[in-house]
């Protein structure tokens, strides 16, 4: 006989344990939509942003006459683990086909997928609380965001606000704009929205002869999010991440969030580990993955509630 636990169709599962180290070592070398496109990858706690605030001033005869520091900007970044647990007995793996796990293993890289996303959505949609600043700029700032172009700014300035009534109007989507683009972010825009919101975007007068086609629509796809259309230079994403509600403006072109993976190289990206029985690994195996996100580029983004009432914390559909 055989030792180990086999499938019912009579793979070793300690073989399978094998294929699946690989895939996921594959699947950490793909580059992810949400990660691409909207994050940059740091190993540091602190991570130094530097502010636009340096202007050339009148010389002297050829002769430098003043000294400039760029203000910077240092935003930590902590480290959280996320477990997920195959939960597997030996009687569960020896009544299931590799096929069978191999869905499994699917799921989890899913799951993963889904982490990332959730995480990203969560700390874009959250500011801080009073004596805690983070997230893109909110009111709990204690030094106003850098002058841009004399455009200038209050430590109250706020990228978390409401727009003042229920019912969506363009003027709305143009505030949106208008708070990332004063900062001096000039890259694409794109806008994420809750399918319950999408009816409300359709009504809106014009929303038929405005909208156009858009090529990009073709990349966020590729990112795991249905694009919808592009609108007042904003491509709309439909994505029920984002609570119904609010409106989340992002420029995509600076990477305005950043995530911290681990220092150790073999500790980043999501991994498998085996279970403590060390002659059967996918008895009890799980996967991990530690990291977290902040937004880095504060000005870059932007979140309106359609209300019109006081701002509301975005609740959200799933537990981090």
């Amino acid at each position: 006989m055989p030792t180990g636990i086999w499938t019912t169709d009579q793979i070793d599962t300690r073989m399978l344990y094998k294929e699946f180290i690989v895939g996921v070592e594959q699947y950490n070398e793909a580059e992810w939509g949400i990660i691409s496109k909207f994050v940059r990858s740091t190993t540091k706690e602190a991570n130094k942003i530097w502010q636009r605030n340096m202007e050339f001033i009148y010389g002297s005869q050829g002769y430098l006459t003043d000294m400039q520091r760029p203000d910077v900007l240092e935003i930590s970044i902590g480290l959280e683990s996320f477990n997920l647990g195959y939960g597997f007995t030996k009687d569960a793996l020896e009544d299931s086909t590799a096929n069978e796990l191999k869905e499994t293993q699917g799921e989890a890289l899913r799951a993963d997928q889904r982490l990332l996303a959730k995480r990203f959505f969560y700390r874009a949609l959250t500011p801080g609380v009073s004596g805690t600043s983070r997230g893109f700029w909110d009111a709990f700032q204690l030094k106003a965001p850098p002058t841009h172009k004399g455009n200038t700014f209050t430590t109250s300035h706020d990228h978390y606000y409401v727009t003042g009534s229920a019912t969506l109007a363009l003027a709305d989507i143009n505030t949106l704009k208008k708070t990332i683009r004063e900062h001096g972010y000039a890259g694409e825009l794109y806008l994420f929205i809750n399918s319950g919101m999408v009816e409300k975007f359709e009504n809106l007068a014009g929303w038929t002869s405005a909208m156009t086609p858009n090529t990009v629509i073709e990349t966020v796809a590729t990112l795991g999010f249905k694009a919808v259309k592009k609108f007042q230079e904003f491509t709309i994403v439909e994505d029920d991440w984002v609570p119904d509600g609010y409106l989340f403006g992002v420029e995509g072109t600076i990477k305005p969030v950043a995530m911290r993976e681990p220092l150790n190289p073999q500790a980043k990206g999501l991994r498998l580990f085996k279970g403590p029985y060390e002659e059967y690994p996918l008895l009890e195996a799980y996967y991990q993955r530690r990291f977290d996100m902040e937004a880095v580029h504060r000005g870059a983004g932007a979140v309106a509630q359609v209300t019109a009432g006081a701002w509301a914390d975005p609740t959200f559909a799933f537990n981090l």
